[in-house]
């Protein structure tokens, strides 16, 4: 029997391990889900470079400063590891840089490509994340 596995697997498998380990985590995954939730429209408004650029800003990517929004910064970091190790468009970015400087310089199909690439692991989050993360009673 052959194991190979299709990209939309390789996606949705990637998917679900990043959000069962938000999941465990009381203090960020209600905003994750909220956030996942929103990223595609994020994307198709302001388009990736600038979405990515707003969630490094927000999360504090640069410094390893505790300030940063938590759900900012472990959505980047999912986002970043699917493009360097799962992705099938093949975009190696180093650990120390940020991936808004990798994606400034790419090519207008490359960037495009990678767009839906992105759009389609984040369809996944979504719904991993909606699945996963049950919302909790406020408590006022």
């Amino acid at each position: 029997m052959s194991t190979v596995r299709t990209i939309e697997q390789k996606r949705s498998e990637f998917a679900l391990k990043c959000v069962k380990d938000i999941a465990k985590d009381k203090t960020v995954r209600g905003n994750y889900k909220g956030l996942v939730k929103k990223f595609p429209m994020m994307v198709l408004k302001n388009g990736l470079l600038q979405t990515i650029a707003f969630m490094e800003a927000k999360g504090k990517i640069k410094s390893d400063s505790e300030k940063g929004q938590k759900q900012h910064k472990e959505l980047y970091k999912h986002i970043k590891a699917y493009l360097t190790k799962i992705s099938p468009l093949s975009f190696p970015t180093p650990e120390n840089q940020l991936l808004s400087d990798s994606l400034s310089k790419i090519s207008v199909a490359q960037y495009r490509n990678i767009t839906s690439d992105i759009l389609a692991f984040a369809k996944w989050l979504g719904k991993y994340a909606e699945a996963l993360i049950k919302e909790e009673a406020k408590e006022e």
